[in-house]
Order: C-alpha cells, then sequence, then structure tokens
C-alpha cells in the first residue's frame, strides 16, 4: 500500500476532475513542455521519447461527468468517489505523469474512447509504420488489481517470461488500445495493473 503525498493526492484530483477534452488540453500542453517532438490530433497525443519504450493510457472515462467529490482512506490508501472515481484510466495517466516527474522520458501515448470501443487507438494504429521508429514495445498502464499482466492476441513467450519476472502474474483480458496497436506495428506489448478496482461501478 502506497500512501499519497499531498501533491500526489492534488494531482489525482485534478486528474479525475477533468473531461475527456479538458484533459486532451492539458496532456497536449504538458507533453509539449517536456518533448520535442509531440503529435497531436482530436482522437490521440504520441509524444516521442528517448527510451525505446511506449506508455499508453486513455483519456476517457466510462463516467459522463467527472469527479467533484473525491475522498481519501490513509489508512487503507484508498480512493473513491460517489460519482465513480474514473481510475480506469486515470490512474494510468496518474502513473505516467509520475514517470516523467522523476525525469524518465519514454515515449507516451495517450488515446481518446477506449471505453467506446478503442476508437483513437485504432485510428493510430492506421498510420503504418509506426511513428515511433525505435520502439521497442508498448506498456499500457489500465489494468485492474495490482499484478496482472494481459498480452492479448500478440503473444511471445520470451516477453511474457520478461514481464512476469518483475511480479506480475498473466491474465485474459478482451481488449484495450494496445490490441489494436500492437498487431499493425507489429510489436510486443502488456497491460499492467494500475491499481484500481470495481473501475466501472459508482462508489
Amino acid at each position: 500500500m502506497r500512501v499519497l503525498n499531498e501533491k500526489d493526492y492534488r494531482l489525482f484530483e485534478r486528474l479525475v476532475s477533468l473531461s475527456q477534452k479538458e484533459m486532451h488540453k492539458a496532456m497536449t500542453q504538458y507533453l509539449k513542455a517536456k518533448y520535442d517532438t509531440v503529435i497531436v490530433t482530436k482522437d490521440y497525443i504520441v509524444a516521442e521519447g528517448k527510451i525505446p519504450i511506449a506508455l499508453v493510457a486513455h483519456m476517457d472515462t466510462v463516467f459522463k461527468t467527472p469527479v467533484s467529490n473525491l475522498y481519501y482512506d490513509q489508512r487503507k490508501g484508498v480512493l473513491w468517489s460517489p460519482e465513480g472515481l474514473g481510475a480506469d484510466d486515470r490512474a494510468g495517466i496518474f502513473a505516467i505523469l509520475k514517470i516523467l516527474q522523476d525525469g524518465y522520458r519514454p515515449t507516451v501515448i495517450f488515446t481518446t474512447d477506449e471505453e467506446m470501443g478503442g476508437i483513437g487507438a485504432a485510428i493510430l494504429a492506421e498510420k503504418k509504420p509506426c511513428p515511433i521508429t525505435n520502439l521497442k514495445y508498448l506498456i499500457q498502464l489500465d489494468r485492474r488489481g495490482t499484478n496482472d499482466c494481459v498480452f492479448y492476441d500478440c503473444y511471445c513467450p520470451e516477453f511474457v517470461t520478461y514481464v512476469e519476472s518483475f511480479g506480475f502474474c498473466e491474465r485474459w483480458g478482451s481488449f484495450s488500445d494496445i490490441s489494436f496497436l500492437m498487431p499493425e506495428w507489429k510489436l510486443c506489448g502488456v497491460n499492467l495493473s494500475v491499481g484500481y478496482e470495481d473501475e466501472h461501478t459508482i462508489g
């Protein structure tokens, strides 16, 4: 369990308070301040990094309205909202921003409308070959729980073994953004747990 400090709590509070449109604008400004090359369309944002790995998260949630009431149980290390937290996938965006704050510069991909069938990722996948030439693999931070890893149809036993060596355990999932990107870009990828539960329920 990780206890959030005040700065991290305020960052997450800000993230869950944004609509997808507001998130798109905020992430565009944020990434342009940190990266030399940022591709922006209405469907996705791609920031080209110096580390040959892409971190992926989506900017929408299943809830129509952003969070206005956020609660934090410090003893249990749990955040929740009676309006629906939207941690799927604001937790993924939060994790990526924390990685960038630590000074790392992977490629970052933020997509729209994953909850409506992966619309942004499907449009990005049409750009072939991959617009970032040095990528080795994709990591989506968009999985419930704390130690799941999901590989979808692009299955590479060596990559599975590598990911599981960090303490993750292979699970099965229906789809996420990388399930569109991997086959078109011919890259391995994994969707990792990012700590949320009950992602599509209120409370």
